[in-house]
């Protein structure tokens, strides 16, 4: 039983929600933050992210009945009830655990579970879903930002993760369909709005190590192949495939902020996080 709880949790998912606050805590403190603050905004961020994910599950059992039967709410492995409970007993530890760290961090965390009910119950199936999503992932990125600096200097730093998950958010939605390719034109040009965000906080001092768009660049040609591939076949489980790649793909741009603001050893530190998370999507869905 307890498999189809950590499927439920898409517990691959949850190491995007840790790298968010690792490397916001990164830069703010210059590679030398408070720890127990930092374990406490992580396990919030967890949470939050978490009971979002089953409440998504709860609130779409009618649609996953038609079509994703095998998931653990359909297919009966694990109850309505006990998913309502599940998220949001989560979404309330994630608020405790931010109120532990301060009431910046208990607002903070609450404007992100409102956030997520908001996503989860309306906007998800409107032509608000990438943005509320992208907001959930900035709210996330300013809870790490707000502890240890000034919240009002440094939240731009948080702009490039709202991009990019909005854009990535666009093509989710086309998963099941792919009945057009405008979501992958979206999502690509959200993807290249990201990059020339992450630039531009290089350019106006925002990110000092301006070496790391040499990483960026990189990444770039990875995902502009990966949507290549998927332009050329555009069928469900090619865009499954780029939708999991591109979540997974949070890290990596954690990373690259951290490469850009924060002591070279941070990125590898939030790089490091990429490891277990793909380790566990190749053994549960991430989508």
């Amino acid at each position: 039983m307890w498999v189809s709880y950590l499927r439920l949790l898409r517990l691959p998912n949850g190491f995007t929600a840790l790298s968010n606050i690792l490397a916001a805590q990164l830069i703010v403190s210059q590679g030398r933050p408070e720890w127990g603050g930092l374990g406490l905004l992580m396990v919030a961020s967890l949470c939050l992210y978490s009971g979002g994910i089953v409440l998504n599950d709860y609130f779409d059992y009618e649609e996953d009945l038609r079509e994703r039967p095998s998931r653990p709410l359909p297919s009966g492995q694990v109850s309505l009830r006990a998913a309502a409970l599940l998220g949001f007993g989560l979404l309330g530890g994630g608020i405790l655990c931010g109120g532990l760290v301060g009431t910046a961090q208990l607002a903070i965390a609450i404007v992100v579970a409102l956030l997520v009910l908001f996503y989860d119950i309306y906007a998800k199936h409107t032509p608000l879903g990438g943005v509320a999503m992208g907001a959930c992932r900035f709210g996330n990125w300013i809870l790490g930002l707000s502890y240890g600096g000034s919240l009002a200097l440094v939240w731009p730093l948080a702009l490039p993760v709202l991009l990019y998950v909005t854009s990535l958010t666009l093509l989710s939605r086309a998963e099941t369909t792919a009945a057009r390719r405008l979501p992958l034109l979206l999502c690509a040009v959200g993807i290249m709005l990201t990059a020339a965000t992450i630039v531009a906080l290089v350019l106006t001092d925002r990110l000092a190590h301006a070496w790391a768009l040499g990483v960026l660049a990189g990444a770039m040609v990875l995902i502009g192949y990966r949507l290549w591939a998927t332009f050329r076949r555009y069928t469900p489980g090619n865009i499954q495939l780029a939708v999991k790649t591109l979540v997974l793909g949070i890290i990596p741009l954690d990373a690259i902020l951290a490469f850009a603001g924060a002591p070279w050893w941070g990125g590898l530190l939030v790089l490091a996080l990429y490891l277990p998370g793909t380790w566990l999507a190749r053994k549960m869905y991430v989508t």
